[in-house]
């Protein structure tokens, strides 16, 4: 009597805990913060909680064979595409095209036209033999991280816009300077040429004359006045050059080079080696632009890489204008390298070469280390300056 009865107690107790455990998970599933759903093999609905309802913007009748695959009313992938139920990620999943799907996103519209985006994760069910007997889909609304995400990226955007016209004003505004320093240039070297210039020179013929009818002991002190009047005439007449050279203007970019490097040969006891691949006349501005970053190049050369000697290349070619200036010396520190690499500010030199550069078009390239510094600077021309320009000649050199 008593062994009949034992086996019906625990086959209730057994069943008890199933129930209670049955609806443990139903009330999990109800109440979960995710929206659920599952559609047997077929796709049809057999299972939603709560949270997929209120997702949806309806609630569709488990069961119903007109719902399969989802109980949305209008299905949208993320570039707005319209997606229909057969071509959503569940219907993949139970057709065997995915083995499952994880963080999807997905746009769901409701009945009332409003649209939330999801993020779907979809896992097949399958019985013993691996067939797939149905799958299950646990989503959740990102809609309002999107909306973050989009406003952040929008202030972002709006950050960039705010740079890039500050950065085209300051760029503007340091052209203008450096223009304003080239005429600057170019008045103080005519007021030093027609004017000092031509003073000390009348002052010498002046003092020539005066020494035909001196005496003797005057004649000594004249030659000396003679002298420094001369030195003063020379060197006033070489800072007018280098404020702004008249063979640029006169003769063109060539034989202001030669002149230039000649002199700071001679200046600076630097050994300069000139390669002039030679062309036609470019256009004032390109001349005035490579001669200044030869300039700041060789003066660069003379004051930091105690470097005894220095390698000039220019080539005039039908697309682009080369400039190249290489020494042998110390190098650019690795710092100021790094800074100039980055589109930081760098030295006044290195970036006063860029912004000038820039200006047209043009890019400088600078390789540096232990064996030397090598600065490249390239300028297109455009069809009609490239028209202007004969075909090379032989290189020449000094």
């Amino acid at each position: 009597m008593n062994a009949t009865r034992q086996p019906t107690v625990q086959s209730t107790k057994r069943l008890e805990k199933a129930l209670n455990e049955r609806d443990r998970y139903r009330a999990l599933f109800e109440m979960g913060p995710i929206a659920v759903y599952s559609c047997d093999a077929s796709g049809v609905i057999d299972n939603c909680n709560q949270r997929a309802v209120e997702l949806w913007g309806r609630d569709p009748k488990p069961g119903d064979t007109d719902e399969r695959f989802c109980g949305s009313y209008k299905l949208f992938r993320p570039d707005g595409t319209f997606m229909a139920h057969q071509e959503t990620p569940m219907a993949e999943v139970l057709g065997g095209t995915l083995a499952e799907v994880r963080d999807q996103e997905v746009l769901i519209e409701r009945p009332d036209g409003t649209r939330v985006t999801v993020l779907v994760n979809i896992r097949p069910l399958v019985n013993e033999r691996g067939e797939i007997t149905g799958a299950i889909n646990c989503f959740y609304d990102i809609s309002e991280r999107k909306r973050l995400e989009e406003a952040l990226q929008g202030s972002h955007d709006d950050l960039e816009r705010t740079v890039e016209q500050r950065t085209a004003a300051l760029r503007q505004l340091s052209a203008k300077l450096m223009h304003a320093q080239d005429d600057e240039r170019r008045r103080i070297s005519r007021e030093l040429h027609d004017g000092i210039s031509q003073d000390l020179a009348q002052a010498k013929m002046s003092l020539v004359a005066l020494g035909r009818t001196s005496s003797a002991e005057q004649s000594g002190t004249l030659t000396e006045l003679i002298n420094l009047v001369q030195k003063c005439f020379d060197e006033t007449r070489t800072i007018s050059y280098l404020l702004h050279p008249p063979l640029l203007e006169e003769l063109g970019l060539k034989a202001a080079v030669n002149w230039y490097v000649g002199g700071f040969a001679s200046r600076s006891g630097i050994r300069v080696k000139l390669d002039f691949v030679d062309g036609k006349r470019l256009p004032a501005n390109l001349e005035i632009l490579l001669f200044r970053i030869l300039q700041e190049g060789l003066t660069n050369i003379h004051r930091h890489s105690h470097s005894p000697s220095a390698d000039i290349r220019i080539a005039l070619g039908s697309e682009v204008a080369l400039l190249e200036i290489k020494d042998h010396g110390q190098g650019i520190p690795a710092d100021l390298l790094e800074q100039y690499k980055s589109g930081a500010a760098g030295g006044v030199g290195l970036r006063s070469m860029r912004e000038r550069i820039s200006e047209v078009g043009g890019q400088v390239e600078i390789e540096s280390g232990s064996q030397g510094t090598l600065i490249r600077a390239m300028i297109p021309l455009t069809e009609r300056e490239a028209k202007s320009i004969r075909p090379l000649a032989k290189s020449t050199s000094s």
